[in-house]
């Protein structure tokens, strides 16, 4: 043995692989000239090829260079074969010049390839005459594999090589080396040389056949020199063979279980199933030849091997004289290797360890540990064998195919246990304040037990439970890069884990869950994909007639060659592409309502984020920017709210200097408004300056845009910004289209909402029946927009107090909607509801209250139970059952909405926080008074951070809140808030507005309790004249005020 070792310089002379060396040259210089070049050429030129062409040649000839240097002498083979693509790569440059180069080429790569299958083929012959079964010639054995091995892994990246250099020359051939030369300036042309032989260590075309030449001869050496060394071999193999022969052999040494985790928690579920199905004889799957298999999935690091090895331990106590076996299951090479040290440590009767294990054995429990290379054909490894047990654990779920009825996908942690996992492996005391805190840091790491580990580790050396998020956030990457000294035997990094499962997927799939991980990651839906692809991603949302920038015809061409090969939109390749993504667990797949969605692992989402900020030399965030705006739906008015909700998130993380295209501000600019964020704002002003000095102040672009903004600012609230850019648009609407025309029309409608909420209705009432006569007239009494005209008029109606007149209109929008748009449409049902509302207000209850079941129970079918329509009916549903006294129906109505908007929505979002106003109100009626303030004061306090102090729905909270302190006895809390209520009211709306004289009755109420009569007389007699004109004579809320005058 000794001689063995000595003769090839011992097992550690050897390398495993060259491939690290390969792997750290990145082709940094190549890359940038091909962008230069890229640059320089038409359009129609193959520069995808070029570029290929390029870094194939030049970073691979560095990369190898450097890779040659470091190998050991003793790695002859692996030296030689590095020194061949060597040789091949500095020829490359011949290809670019003549046909005669490339033939050259051609014939130089023939020669070596035949030169290196001739080597593996006296590998071969070497591992036929000296069998694996000779124990002693082992090691001899295992450096022979390992030769073999890394030789043909550098054969077969040559022939990629060859190939990449093989579509070079044909494009360039077929496109001709005049368009090459006429569209690239000489001086650069000479300049780029410069630089290729500066990153080429100055390689001189004159040296290379002869370097190629001595290549061969360097071959033919090293043949003759390792024929020499076999048949040296051979003889210290038959005399090993004669002094052993008599002898008993040592048992071979397999590669030791990985241990248990010591802080190990949680998969009771999992490993409850496994057992019922391995240890329960009568429910067993195993078949006449095929023992009993599970097969364990999902994402690196998710704690499959773990769950394995916890299995593996219940097995022996099950099955105390049953051995278990470990193997490597990440390459077909090591589950060979695995095996064959398998049968040698256990028998000497058999000489296949799967022959062994059907025949020589009745029962065993073999774990085919990270079996994750697509290209590994698991079946063949399987034991044929009526009994045994098998534990597969992968990242491939193609897998599970071998047994569908015992295979699981291993999910992240629960909650509970990520955050038992965290408090114990960190050493810190289970108590209510850390587990607030690992919750958090759970949450962070989206509770990925291989991060967990990482990050108890961390927080155990330095003592940093409390600090730890704000490290992580502040330093993501280095987190996932970082190796702590674990236990477990885990060998990689998050970031390596993750990496493992992206370099599986295909080019363009990487492209492809690239740019999602620059989406909300948590709920992609595969619609926006689609109407993107179906409108080639050049669909702007404003401005058609405006030609779109350069760089947005580029970005739409990146996307449609990710998502749309063929040319045009193909479902069946789309859903190809995720499922490469789900078979290793890089996206999850879920279903709501119909539609697909797909969501992303947060630590993927960083990973991924962090491999680089451009695809095909574009901005990834510039690509989704397009990818976006080409699925937005501006310029149509019915049944797409919905659609744009579903963009919605995605568009929130929009940066303002990715967007490059006014019509984009706009339609972003619209999302943001249809969901109270106040990014709309900046999108739309940005909108409108572009178009301004563009196009000019007074066209239609430019107004639609302000009217836009407009419709912005009075969404959130900036209700006097709103009124002045209205007038603005109106009066040049009229110049530009005269009195009549129907945007004309619409901005008058416009003006009239604004008017409407500054509690100005009288001036609003008007403006609203000229829209309303004028479009029967132009447009006919039953047109949609003639509809939605009575829609406001109606409301106006009903701030009057004239209900009746409202209800009128009402009934016959009801019924038109319905006759023309059908029962079922959604604009029919929006009729509906607001019938239900006037039925309502006159105390109609018991005629609201069927309406409102009927357009709750058709949303949730057409829509689905959680869609956000849906829930407005089962807000508007309660209401009714608190009107008709059934409290606790209406509780659990709102409880219900407040957690699906917390969920769909967010804690934070407008909607949510107004579920959770709701609440508070149906608590408040229950005498459940503290919660309801608790409630109370989390609207007020994040309203107030979100839309300001000022906004009117803050306004709405204050005076709840105040509401709420009066009830619980905190009058004098009470009475600064809603002395600040009123007078904003009063300056923001209009000291007549039925607002602020809501506001004027609850600081009565106020004054009342505090005996601060002075104060309730001079307010009440302010209030009742209020209210006698706005609300009428005889109104309760008239006749409250003049009761606090008695």
């Amino acid at each position: 043995m000794d001689k063995l070792k000595k003769l090839f310089g011992g097992r550690s002379a050897v390398p495993a692989s060259p491939n690290v060396a390969l792997a750290a040259a990145t082709p940094t210089h190549a890359q940038s000239i091909s962008h230069e070049i890229r640059n320089d050429l038409p359009d129609s030129h193959p520069v995808d090829s070029l570029d290929l062409s390029l870094d194939l040649s030049i970073a691979g000839f560095k990369t190898l260079k450097e890779a040659a240097e470091v190998i050991p002498v003793a790695g002859g083979p692996l030296k030689t074969t590095c020194g061949i693509m060597i040789s091949i790569l500095q020829l490359a440059k011949l290809c670019k010049e003549n046909r005669e180069g490339w033939e050259k080429l051609s014939d130089m790569m023939r020669e070596k390839n035949e030169s290196i299958k001739a080597l593996l083929d006296l590998y071969s012959k070497a591992q036929e005459e000296y069998p694996s079964t000779e124990r002693q010639a082992k090691e001899y054995q295992r450096v022979l594999d390992s030769i073999a091995v890394d030789i043909k892994k550098e054969t077969e990246r040559q022939s990629e090589v060859s190939q990449g250099l093989g579509m070079y020359w044909s494009r360039v051939q077929s496109t001709g080396r005049e368009t090459l030369l006429a569209n690239i300036n000489k001086e650069k042309i000479a300049s780029y040389q410069e630089r290729l032989r500066t990153v080429t260590f100055d390689v001189i075309e004159k040296t290379v056949i002869h370097q190629a030449i001595a290549t061969n001869q360097r071959l033919d050496d090293i043949k003759t020199t390792f024929t020499e060394q076999i048949s040296t071999v051979a003889g210290d193999v038959k005399a090993i063979r004669a002094e052993t022969s008599s002898s008993k052999a040592p048992a071979a040494i397999l590669k030791p279980r990985p241990r248990k985790a010591r802080d190990f928690v949680g998969r009771k579920d999992i490993l409850d199933a496994i057992c019922t199905v391995h240890f329960d004889t009568e429910n067993s799957l195993s078949q006449d030849d095929c023992p009993i298999i599970t097969v364990l999935t999902g994402m690196g690091g998710s704690g499959k091997t773990q769950i394995a090895v916890s299995f593996a331990s219940l097995f022996e106590k099950r099955f105390p004289d049953t051995p278990v076996f470990f193997l490597d299951a990440s390459s077909e090479t090591s589950l060979n290797t695995d095996l064959a040290a398998l049968v040698r440590s256990q028998t000497d009767k058999y000489d296949n360890a799967l022959t062994w294990l059907a025949s020589g054995i009745k029962n065993w429990l073999l774990i085919l540990d990270n079996a994750d290379d697509p290209s590994l054909k698991l079946s063949k490894f399987l034991p044929r064998a009526g009994h045994g047990h098998v534990i597969i654990t992968t990242r491939n779920s193609t897998h599970r195919l071998l047994t569908p009825r015992s295979s699981h996908a291993v999910d992240v942690l629960p909650m509970e246990d990520s955050i038992t996992l965290l408090l114990r492996s960190s050493g810190n005391e289970d108590n209510e304040a850390n587990r607030s805190l690992a919750k958090e840091i759970a949450e962070g790491l989206g509770r990925l037990p291989l991060a967990l580990a990482h990050a108890a580790a961390y927080i155990l050396i330095n003592n940093c439970l409390d600090a730890f998020l704000a490290t992580y956030r502040a330093s993501r990457n280095q987190f996932l890069q970082s190796m702590p000294d674990l236990p477990e035997d885990y060998p990689y990094s998050v970031e390596r884990t993750i990496e493992m499962s992206f370099r599986c997927l295909s080019v363009r799939v990487q492209e492809m869950v690239r740019l999602f991980a620059c989406m909300d990651a948590r709920s992609i839906a595969r619609c926006i994909v689609e109407r993107a692809a179906e409108r080639e991603f050049l669909h702007i949302p404003q401005g058609s007639e405006v030609p779109p920038q350069p760089d947005t015809i580029v970005q739409a061409k990146v996307l449609q060659d990710i998502f749309c090969s063929g040319g045009e939109w193909n479902a069946f390749e789309f859903d190809g592409m995720i499922g490469e993504c789900l078979k290793y667990s890089l996206l999850q797949l879920s279903t709501t309502g119909g539609e697909r969605f797909y969501s992303m692992h947060p630590l993927v989402q960083t990973y991924l984020q962090s491999i680089s900020s451009t695809i095909r030399g574009c901005s990834t965030r510039r690509i989704i920017v397009r990818l976006l705006a080409s699925a937005t739906t501006t310029g149509a008015r019915y049944g797409f709210f919905g659609f744009d909700r579903l963009l919605s998130p995605h568009v929130r993380l929009v940066r303002l200097e990715d967007v490059v295209e006014a019509g984009d501000f706009y339609g972003f600019g619209k999302i943001l408004t249809e969901e109270g964020n106040g990014l709309a704002i900046t999108h739309l002003e940005q909108c409108v300056e572009i178009w301004k000095s563009s196009v000019g102040s007074n066209t239609k672009t430019t107004l639609d845009s302000m009217a836009m903004l407009s419709n912005s600012y009075y969404s959130l609230g900036k209700v006097q910004e709103a009124l002045q850019l209205d007038k603005e648009v109106l009066q040049k609407q009229k110049q530009l289209f005269g009195p009549d025309h129907l945007d004309t029309l619409m901005a008058m409608n416009n003006l009239a909402g604004s008017y409407q909420s500054l509690g100005r209705v009288q001036e609003a009432l008007p403006l609203q029946e000229e829209v309303f006569q004028k479009r029967k007239q132009l447009l006919g009494p039953d047109h949609l927009d003639t509809l939605i005209a009575m829609h406001n008029l109606a409301v106006s109606y009903r701030s009057l107090g004239r209900e009746q007149e409202a209800l009128q209109i009402r009934e016959e929008v009801f019924q038109k909607r319905k006759q023309l748009l059908g029962p079922d449409h959604l604009d029919t049902l929006m009729a509906m509801n607001n019938l239900a509302g006037s039925y309502q207000s006159l105390g109609r209850v018991q005629e609201a209250l069927p309406l409102q079941e009927e357009v709750f129970q058709k949303r949730k079918q057409l829509l689905g139970p959680d869609h956000l329509d849906t829930l407005i009916a089962m807000h508007n549903l309660a209401v009714s059952y608190r009107s008709l006294g059934r409290e606790q129906e209406a509780l659990q109505i709102r409880e219900e909405v407040f957690q699906k908007r917390k969920q769909l929505l967010g804690p934070d979002h407008l909607d949510t926080l107004m579920a959770m106003n709701n609440l508070a109100g149906s608590y408040q009626s229950l005498g459940r008074v503290q919660e309801a303030l608790l409630l109370r004061e989390e609207v007020f306090q994040k309203w107030s951070q979100l839309l300001g102090p000022d906004h009117l729905d803050t306004l709405i909270a204050m005076h709840n809140l105040a509401a709420g302190y009066r009830s619980s006895g905190r009058a004098r809390d009470a009475l600064s808030l809603e002395k600040e209520v009123l007078e904003k009211r009063k300056r923001l709306l209009g000291p007549d507005h039925r607002a602020t004289l809501k506001a004027m009755r609850g600081l009565l109420e106020t004054f009342r309790q505090l005996d601060m009569e002075q104060e309730l007389k001079s307010l009440a007699e302010v209030a009742l004249p209020l209210h006698e004109r706005v609300c009428g004579v005889g109104h309760k809320q008239t006749e409250r005020v003049r009761r606090f005058l008695r």
